[in-house]
């Protein structure tokens, strides 16, 4: 009895995983018919279902949404909260408000009903795919990376806000740049720069950024990737401890061809 209760419980997770898996954006490119930009996003859980999400999509013609986040916790609640998360940022986002308010309308959502006081960090954007703008607000990740015209990866300089889901009322600070022709935006949750290898050493933020200056000139699925072949080789078959998500974003230009 204990082996069919265990091959059920097993079989169900499978079940969940696949279910989790196909509410994440999984064909690239996805959308071969754009030629302004290139992107590529994975999400490796932990276990056999994870808290970790990102999402693309445009709202309009020419205004792209991409966003990646992390819910407190790991397994199946983790899952469920990321799931509801995910479905209340593409309302919003859908709405074309700017990316503060869309954090700012899920939180409100969220949290009267939070009974379980989990939260989600979150990191949205939304890019002008014909005139390079982005506009960004970030609720408590970690700040991406940039690389501009070929130089190397740097940390951009973004406010860390709070974390969605934990406090009613809060008020989320947009941030807006200009992204040039070739220029890439790298989204990472923590899974990311604390993967530890046997020693209980950390990937690190300087690793990271060290692995994208060396893959600066690659496309989106190659800097993604090349980061996880990396982690892969840092970590020598340990056991990984939370999940691994990744996006990467070049803008290409409105006159690429």
């Amino acid at each position: 009895r204990v082996t069919a209760e265990n091959e059920r419980i097993e079989s169900e997770l499978k079940i969940a995983r696949n279910i989790q898996a196909s509410m994440l954006p999984r064909v690239f490119p996805p959308f071969p018919e754009r030629r302004e930009l290139d992107i590529f996003a994975t999400m490796i859980p932990a276990k056999e279902v994870g808290g970790d999400l990102y999402d693309f999509f445009f709202i309009d013609e020419n205004r792209l949404c991409f966003l990646i986040g992390d819910v407190s916790g790991k397994g199946v609640p983790a899952a469920l909260f990321m799931a509801i998360t995910k479905i209340l940022l593409k309302r919003e986002a859908m709405q074309k408000v700017s990316p503060d308010e869309i954090l700012a309308r899920v939180n409100s959502v969220i949290v009267p009903d939070n009974d379980a006081c989990m939260f989600v960090t979150l990191f949205c954007a939304v890019l002008d795919t014909k005139t390079g703008r982005i506009e960004y607000a970030n609720g408590g990740h970690n700040p991406p990376l940039l690389t501009r015209q070929g130089r190397g990866f740097e940390y951009m300089d973004v406010s860390c806000g709070f974390v969605v889901g934990a406090m009613k009322e809060i008020n989320f600070k947009k941030g807006a740049d200009v992204l040039g022709e070739g220029d890439t935006i790298f989204l990472y949750t923590d899974g990311v720069t604390e993967a530890m290898n046997p020693n209980k050493e950390m990937f690190s933020e300087k690793r990271l950024k060290d692995v994208l200056c060396g893959l600066k000139d690659k496309d989106s699925a190659a800097i993604v990737e090349g980061v996880k072949h990396r982690i892969d080789e840092f970590t020598q078959g340990a056991q990984q401890s939370d999940d691994i998500t990744m996006l990467a974003l070049r803008f290409k230009g409105n006159n690429s061809g």
